[in-house]
């Protein structure tokens, strides 16, 4: 979304010990790099209950914070799409940092080949093209900056245990307008949360299905209708 931003280039030191976890997202139409971005949205949240990121709460990220400019719930974001063609590995991942005056950045999180798997489309069920899939390290969901100082610029501690996670699609326009999100009732879903427990093996499926009655934008490429999400733990 325009308000996200892109930040300075900040890696920080990444692990793909402690499992891995994997996203996948599918829409009714394909997977169209050119159409929109298509964003996972995630709030991690550690074994005390509280975000990863002192002094904000546990929750579902959704489009309406980001619409704010607040992200209240959100810690990192996931981005494929019209934005990220000239981005490293074809996709923008990123935490979020807060600064003078509340203002949100996103600082990208650099990965290397070997720590993640990305196949942008896969032919799910009777669809072609239609589903995205990313496979990432879950220690990377720890990732956050560091509320003492720049030196590191980014803290792992206390982990991450428990995600809340979103799917987001947005068009291809200077405003990035959203198009469509996880829940029964596209971007009027309220209420909703997808808690994903990174501590125990688990497929979600049945939690990311759209039920048929959903109503979603006319685009079939940006319109949502599920996904599939497999933690492995250590």
């Amino acid at each position: 979304m325009a308000s996200c931003g892109r930040g300075p280039l900040t890696p920080p030191l990444i692990t793909t010990a402690g499992g891995t976890i994997q996203f996948q997202f599918t829409v009714a139409g394909q997977i169209t790099q050119s159409q929109g971005d298509y964003i996972i949205a995630v709030n991690a949240v550690t074994s005390s209950g509280t975000s990863v990121n002192p002094g904000e709460p546990a929750g579902m990220p959704t489009v309406a914070e980001a619409q704010a400019g607040s992200f209240t719930h959100w810690d990192q974001e996931f981005v494929y799409g019209f934005d990220t063609v000239a981005q490293p590995n074809g996709f923008n991942y990123s935490y979020k940092t807060v600064g003078t005056g509340g203002v949100v950045t996103f600082i990208p999180i650099i990965l290397t080949s070997q720590q993640f798997i990305f196949n942008p489309q896969i032919s799910t069920g009777s669809g072609v093209n239609n589903t995205m899939s990313i496979q990432l390290p879950i220690s990377d969901f720890s990732i956050r900056s560091n509320p003492n100082g720049t030196n590191p610029p980014t803290v792992l501690t206390p982990p991450a245990v428990l995600l809340h996670v979103n799917y987001i699609t947005t068009d291809n326009s200077a405003n990035h307008t959203p198009q469509d999100q996880l829940g029964c009732c596209s971007l009027l879903t309220s209420g909703y949360d997808l808690p994903v427990d990174l501590t125990v093996k688990a497929t979600y499926f049945n939690q990311l299905t759209s039920p048929p009655t959903k109503q979603g934008p006319n685009n079939p490429n940006l319109f949502i209708t599920g996904g599939q999400i497999i933690v492995t733990p250590p």
